[in-house]
């Protein structure tokens, strides 16, 4: 009855269970196996061990997921206090959490300090001012500017010291009390450019290797996220970027006696999770056809407003003598921004109670409600 076929293995076979069942919808079907799969493919990708991953908290926040990738030995990078209340409740072990937000709220850092973190992210002066202040004889790493191109959201405007400030900003946090510990750098999210990877490890070495020769040495590298992901075939791709900057980290790893960490992402939850919506009407506006959804995309889809595409899989076979027509496909609200897809092709026999399965939906879909652990602002009536 169903057509699965785009969706990876260990995710289909949960797809095909709950789609045997009754369920209520809309719902985010997720699979464990897959995220095993996924987080092993990238370990043995970068020859890495699971802790030496720090998962962002910010790409799926669900406590299930999050106990989860706990049992799998991974650690976890968070960007405010609200993301550490949810690793508080897994228990998550603070000596495998890094504050890697290179811009913190100053009592979010006092926060992460009483619960033991010590291991922070820095990009400027002024944030080693607070944590000389909130998180004393702290660990600290710096964030690096590096070249973006290639990625679908950039981050190269917003976050990262110039690499020529480096050795002024470390210095600084020595005099602070201190203690440098690693670089970091992010290429920008879902990036496919191999050489994007390469350039950044290039600028890396630079810095590192200019800090060497004025004494200060630093315990690992951390190259980020940003690995590709949504909405492409993600393995060959990591093992592209793999392939073309093992060399880099064996210089890392052997010359200069470096830990090389990581933060992906979503090349681990992405494809683990689709959201399955049911069909609640089907009606014809003049020469357009539309297609009502019990979901919408408020309900953690919005970066479709910011350019980003989903794929909607109508999961049922049909006789390829049935013409296709173009479907506008809505959502549940009242808003006229919430359109999951102009012009999909679809078979004419489109009903209300049908499901549409919505992909990729491992990654920020959970977490949108309260991205990066910031919450909606309070509400005071005067």
């Amino acid at each position: 009855m169903y057509d699965l076929s785009v969706f990876p293995t260990e995710l289909k076979k949960n797809l095909a269970t709950a789609l045997r069942t009754t369920v209520s919808t809309p719902v985010v079907i997720c699979s464990k196996e897959q995220i095993a799969y996924n987080l092993h493919n990238f370990l043995k990708c970068f020859s890495i061990k699971a802790q030496q991953v720090y998962f962002p908290v910010k790409v799926n926040h669900d406590t299930a997921i999050l106990q989860f990738l706990k049992d799998l030995g991974v650690g976890f990078e968070i960007s405010s206090a609200g993301e550490l209340d949810l690793l508080r409740n897994i228990q998550a072990d603070p000596e495998k959490i890094i504050f890697s937000n290179p811009i913190k709220i100053q009592g979010h850092i006092r926060q992460a300090f009483d619960y033991g973190i010590r291991t922070f992210a820095f990009d400027s002066q002024s944030e080693l001012t607070k944590l000389r202040q909130h998180a004393p004889a702290s660990e600290v790493y710096l964030r690096i500017a590096v070249p973006n191109k290639g990625a679908e959201w950039k981050l190269e405007r917003k976050f990262g010291a110039k690499p020529q400030e480096a050795y002024s900003l470390m210095k600084m946090a020595i005099d602070y009390g201190l203690r440098p510990v690693g670089i970091s750098f992010h290429v920008g999210w879902n990036n496919t450019l191999a050489e994007t990877f390469q350039e950044a490890m290039n600028i890396a070495a630079q810095v590192t290797t200019a800090l060497e020769e004025k004494g200060i040495k630093l315990n690992f590298l951390n190259i980020g996220g940003g690995f590709p992901a949504h909405g492409m075939d993600q393995y060959t791709l990591l093992n592209n970027i793999s392939k073309k900057i093992k060399p880099q980290l064996a210089i890392f790893r052997i010359k200069h006696g470096m830990t090389i960490i990581a933060e992906p992402g979503s090349v681990i939850m992405a494809n683990t999770a689709v959201m399955l919506t049911a069909v609640t009407a089907v009606v014809k506006r003049g020469k357009k056809r539309w297609i009502f959804l019990d979901s919408s995309i408020f309900q953690g889809l919005q970066w479709i407003m910011g350019g980003l595409k989903y794929q909607l899989v109508y999961p049922y076979k049909t006789a390829a003598e049935v013409p296709l027509q173009p479907y506008i496909i809505t959502g549940a609200t009242c808003d006229s921004h919430d359109i999951f897809a102009e012009n999909l092709m679809l078979p004419g026999t489109v009903k209300e109670g049908d499901f549409f399965l919505v992909y990729p939906a491992g990654a920020y879909i959970n977490s949108a409600r309260e991205y990066n652990g910031f919450a909606y602002a309070e509400t005071v009536v005067c």
